[in-house]
């Protein structure tokens, strides 16, 4: 989507802004893909850290924002601050990316990110003021056939894979209109003697 808005524009500054975005997405991207393909992110082993929350969701709303406003739609975002989530802050980002896109290709009006806690559960609600999902997808939005047509980025089946991979979970809270929420935990899984174990034997 960046690299449209590149070829549509004769305006430098704009051309260096979507590069600048879009080399930062690629990036994180292949950071995730890497991390998958190794089969390292599991979070017994540790390679889930506690990250800001709020970091990764104003890198979110500065990277879309552009996208948005070039739509004539707005990006806000609402909820509890100063929020600490455990998880990949990369693959985090691009499950907040997925949902952020899906927005902005099927729903309409202003996008909110919401967050609030739950338990020990942080979570990040992404609604819009669109019609919502139809009722005939709705229990196969996650399905890759279905959340990867005609979009651009890792589309919703990767994204709950990524989130899981996390320890986390992602969930259609709603159908009309649309709320998606991202669960994550807000405490480092429990390490069994085993994984240690495992560890140091490696």
């Amino acid at each position: 989507m960046r690299l449209e808005e590149i070829t549509l524009t004769d305006d430098p500054e704009t051309v260096k802004e979507e590069a600048t975005i879009a080399l930062t997405q690629v990036e994180r991207l292949t950071d995730v893909v890497e991390r998958l393909l190794t089969n390292s992110r599991d979070p017994r082993t540790g390679s889930a850290v506690t990250f800001d929350l709020d970091e990764v969701i104003k890198q979110q709303l500065a990277e879309w924002r552009p996208a948005y406003r070039s739509a004539g739609r707005a990006i806000v975002t609402s909820g509890k601050r100063q929020l600490r989530a455990v998880g990949t802050p990369g693959a985090v980002a691009q499950v907040l990316a997925a949902l952020i896109e899906n927005s902005l290709m099927h729903g309409g009006g202003t996008v909110a990110l919401r967050t609030r806690v739950t338990g020990n559960q942080v979570v990040v609600e992404v609604t819009d003021e669109g019609p919502g999902v139809p009722a005939d997808l709705g229990a196969r939005i996650f399905e890759r056939a279905i959340s990867g047509h005609n979009s651009t980025g890792i589309g919703l089946a990767v994204a709950r894979d990524l989130a899981e991979a996390d320890g986390g979970r992602l969930e259609m809270l709603q159908a009309s209109p649309a709320v998606f929420g991202l669960f994550l935990s807000r405490t480092p899984p429990q390490k069994s003697p085993d994984d240690e174990y495992r560890r140091t034997v490696r």
